[in-house]
């Protein structure tokens, strides 16, 4: 039962009593002055207590409405957990911000069709280095610019929308395309499942993305490194748990964790994960002893994002 239904029952049994006592010992029959005296002052403390418990209530559903989705906030916290295996990773991208780890797994041979680039401003070393180490094209999406400077790339001035539609980029409704269309407008609607590669980084906008996409869109690709922000926003929490629940629902597991130190720290009592955090998801076998629920940090490929500020404290997820 939600805090908001026992405020609701608790005022309500409240009044019942008030109603109660105020039927049994607040009657006047008008025999004097003192009795009138007495029921006014009777009736005037039960109108105080009335408003308490009013103002009680009002308090308890202020109170409902904002604490956090326990459950979710709690699932959403074990779901990063460290549980994919990988022997090899790779830095791909900027030294800093930009860059990501990239597991190299099976990436080089040659089962890995194309890759994705989802939010690049103007330059994007990431698709660079996808060119140059993987020899894959590299589809580029974002519409808050006109262009890119990747000559390797095929640059589309669009944003990645939710499936449902109702989360476009404010001041970019129509400019927005759902992730099976970008598949069906990059001729690769029917790839075969763990063919694509995704690097996605666009301040916020995964979540519903992810939320309500298909994991059998999400099979098709076999490594996913994405940037999620503002884990704080616990009012989101249902959202976020929900995008998690489908990207591991389509075979992905986490193999890596790096916090943005842009964004600071988010904490809870049943843990703590950095308020942005990169992740690297991979498909295949779990990792030896189970999984792993406090971030590993790479001394020589993890960096932090603003060089000039130390890196976070490591992630705690239970």
């Amino acid at each position: 039962m939600s805090y908001l239904s026992l405020a609701l029952i608790f005022a309500s049994a409240l009044q019942v009593c008030i109603a109660e006592c105020a039927d049994k010992h607040c009657e006047t029959n008008g025999a004097s002055l003192l009795s009138i005296k007495t029921a006014v002052t009777k009736a005037s403390v039960i109108q105080q207590v009335q408003q308490q418990s009013s103002e009680l209530a009002t308090a308890f559903a202020n109170a409902a409405k904002a604490a956090p989705e326990e459950g979710a906030t709690k699932a959403l916290l074990e779901s990063f957990a460290i549980c994919g295996q990988c022997n090899s990773f790779k830095r791909f991208g900027e030294p800093n911000d930009g860059g990501y780890l990239m597991c190299m797994d099976g990436l080089q041979t040659g089962s890995t069709r194309a890759a994705y680039s989802l939010g690049v401003e103007h330059h994007d070393q990431w698709s660079e280095d996808v060119i140059k180490n993987l020899g894959l094209s590299v589809n580029q999406f974002d519409c808050t610019v006109a262009s890119s400077e990747c000559t390797g790339c095929k640059f589309f001035k669009k944003c990645i929308v939710s499936a449902d539609g109702s989360h476009p980029l404010p001041g970019h409704e129509d400019e927005g395309w759902s992730l099976q269309q970008v598949l069906d407008e990059t001729n690769q609607a029917d790839a075969p499942e763990g063919s694509l590669l995704m690097k996605m980084d666009i301040e916020a906008s995964e979540w519903p993305i992810y939320a309500t996409e298909s994991p059998d869109a999400l099979k098709k690709f076999g490594e996913l490194i994405v940037e999620f922000h503002w884990l704080e926003k616990e009012e989101n929490h249902p959202q976020y748990l929900q995008a998690m629940q489908h990207i591991l629902a389509a075979g992905f597991k986490v193999a890596h964790l790096h916090g943005n130190n842009y964004g600071g720290m988010y904490e809870t009592t049943g843990g703590n994960i950095p308020n942005v955090v990169e992740v690297t998801f991979v498909h295949g076998a779990a990792r030896e002893g189970g999984c792993a629920t406090t971030q590993l940090y790479d001394e020589t490929l993890d960096a932090p994002n603003n060089p000039t500020a130390p890196e976070m404290q490591m992630a705690h997820l239970r």
